[in-house]
Order: structure tokens, then sequence, then C-alpha cells
């Protein structure tokens, strides 16, 4: 019977290479840890990062490309403050846009107190529906507000109640209740709305948005001119007051 012959160049492991190679893997399970938590954060970062923020494209400071009209008659449309104010701020905007509702807890309130309350400041609202189907039901809701003359209380408790994308919030049941809540004439706000009868002037306002240049909300116009960054309000103030003189 024949055996096989031992390797003899085999070295022996010690208990220093054991500790090593330990050392090793644990090196490389760490950098493994480290790897899919940077993937994981930069998917939750991506997922949840306002969508109207991470898709807008500005249109190109310095240039004045709000459509007239939106300064002219149609401007008093869903406006507050002196319609003789020297400045007039106009924001183009999507209930369900997350760095709208900013805008409207921050800028809009403090626009309010400086400037709308001391008559130097009309503002506009224009509809920029471009989220999905319950921007365009909010927007119309918003514009059935707006028909018994309660369109900022309507816009206050769309902005308050917003809460995701496209997820039921603003469904129709819930913008009827809304209009409740708010003491609308719940009749006539539930015929404007199940009727679709400001459907099409929604999208006419968006595509006024589009064709002036608007790719995300909210944009800021002041006196016709386009303010990159004007939804931060030092931002808007500046602007503000240079037309001003101040």
């Amino acid at each position: 019977m024949s055996t096989k012959p031992k390797n003899t160049n085999l070295k022996p492991v010690t208990r220093r290479d054991r500790i090593h190679q330990l050392q090793k893997q644990r090196k490389m399970t760490r950098l493994a840890w480290i790897l899919a938590v940077l993937v994981v954060g930069g998917l939750v970062a991506f997922t949840f990062w306002p969508r109207s923020q991470a898709t807008a494209t500005p249109p190109a400071p310095g240039s004045p490309v709000l459509p007239t009209k939106a300064l002219g008659e149609i401007g008093l449309d869903k406006s507050i403050g002196d319609e003789n104010a020297p400045v007039v701020v106009v924001e183009y905007g999507d209930f369900q846009c997350p760095a709208c509702q900013y805008f409207f807890q921050t800028a809009v309130k403090q626009l309010k107190n400086e400037y709308i309350q001391t008559g130097k400041v009309r503002f506009v609202f224009r509809q920029f529906a471009f989220l999905g189907d319950e921007s365009q039901w909010a927007a119309e809701a918003s514009e059935c507000a707006n028909e018994q003359g309660r369109f900022w209380d309507y816009y206050d408790k769309l902005y308050q109640e917003q809460n995701g994308e496209n997820v039921g919030i603003f469904g129709k049941d819930n913008l009827k209740r809304f209009a409740v809540e708010i003491k609308l004439d719940t009749a006539g706000f539930n015929q404007c709305l199940d009727s679709g009868r400001y459907t099409e002037k929604v999208k006419q306002e968006t595509l006024e948005g589009q064709e002036a240049g608007v790719r995300g909300t909210p944009s800021v116009f002041v006196n016709g001119q386009y303010i990159e960054k004007g939804s931060s309000y030092p931002v808007l103030r500046a602007a503000v007051d240079a037309v001003l003189g101040k």
C-alpha cells in the first residue's frame, strides 16, 4: 500500500498569522458596513428630497419673463394687499410642494407683516400644479374657495394639511372636508369641485408659468422680474427693498 508524500513546504500557521487574518477580516467588514450605510443614506436622501427643488430649473435671472397679464387686471385674481402697491410679488406654487409649504410658513408670513399690511406690496398667487392629480384637484378646490371670496383661508388650510404627495391628503373627500372646517358654503363648493369648473383655468395658469420659464416651485417674481432663490425671505426682502429704493 502506497502513501501520499507529505508537502514539507507548507509553513505552519502561527498565532500571529491568525490574529493578522482576523484583523483583516474585521477591517473588510467595517468597510462593507460603511459602504452600505452610505448607499442607503444616499437612497433615502434621494427619495425624500423635495421633488420641486430637485427638479427645478429656474428661468435665467435678469430676464423679466412674467406674462404681462399676471401684473395687469388678471393679477388681481388671488391677490392680497393694496392693488396700487408699488411692488407686486407673484408666487407660482403647487399645494403639494414641500418647499412651497415652507415658503408659506416663513417668507409669506413675514411678507404680510412687513410689506403687505403696510400697503407696500401686493402678493399674487398663480397655480403651477405639476406634481400629480392631487395638485390639480387642490388647485381647483382653491379656485372654488376663491369663488366665495375665501381663497386665502383655503390657501392657508391646504398648506397646513399638506403631508406627502399623491397619498390621498388632497383627495376630493378631504378637500370637501376642509371647506366644511373653514365654514365655506359647502353645497356650492362641492358642486364647483365636482363639476370641474376650474380645471382649464388651473391648466392655463400652469401653462403660462411654463411659458414664463417656471420649472419648479415656488418660483417668485418681483414686478415681473424672476428672483433667483426668491423663496428665501432675506433674498425676497432685498429684492422688494431694491424696488422701493431703500
